[in-house]
């Protein structure tokens, strides 16, 4: 009988030596793209200038391979500077996005480019929730939307419903 204690004494301590070592973190880098919809207040900030303060919001369809990120909503609210007589585009904001899983990851943008021809910039995720608790990660990121018809505005404001795509060739992130 004492044998058998001793075999169940090892097999708890064990199980709890186990427990106490993390799981492996978990690299992965992933493509993806995404249509967007959003709704933008354009402020007429100069002559040909304008600043859209707002939110687009979309769904991740990651390419390639299986990722437990595909199908998952995002949601993104930012500012773009957009000037056309300078011929610039600059833009920055945060993201959240939620995975089929209910769990979330939150990320920063920013991106610079020219009007009617979008912006590139960086991605970078910042943390996030459950699985993607600790997550860190970063990739190279692409708006796509066109302001023309915005900067024919007679009033200093207005709202805008507006699309556009978004992507990401590779984004590569990090869970603990």
């Amino acid at each position: 009988m004492g044998s058998q204690w001793a075999g169940r004494i090892v097999l708890a301590l064990l199980v709890i030596a186990g427990s106490a070592f993390p799981a492996p973190a978990e690299e992965r880098t992933i493509q993806a793209t995404a249509p967007w919809q959003g709704r933008a207040r354009v402020y007429v900030v100069g002559p040909q200038q304008g600043l859209l303060l707002g939110t687009f919001a979309g769904r991740l369809a990651v390419e390639k391979e299986p990722s437990p990120l595909d199908g998952a909503q995002f949601v993104c609210p930012g500012a773009i500077d957009a000037d056309y007589a300078a011929n610039t585009l600059r833009g920055e904001g945060r993201c959240v996005i939620t995975a089929p899983s209910g769990d979330r990851l939150f990320a920063r943008w920013s991106c610079a480019g020219a009007p009617d021809q979008g912006c590139t910039g960086r991605f970078v995720l910042t943390g996030g929730t459950a699985a993607y608790q600790g997550v860190t990660g970063d990739g190279d990121f692409a708006l796509q939307l066109t302001l023309t018809d915005l900067m024919r505005l007679e009033r200093l404001e207005a709202d805008y419903d507006l699309t556009g795509r978004a992507s990401w060739p590779a984004l590569r992130y990090r869970t603990p």
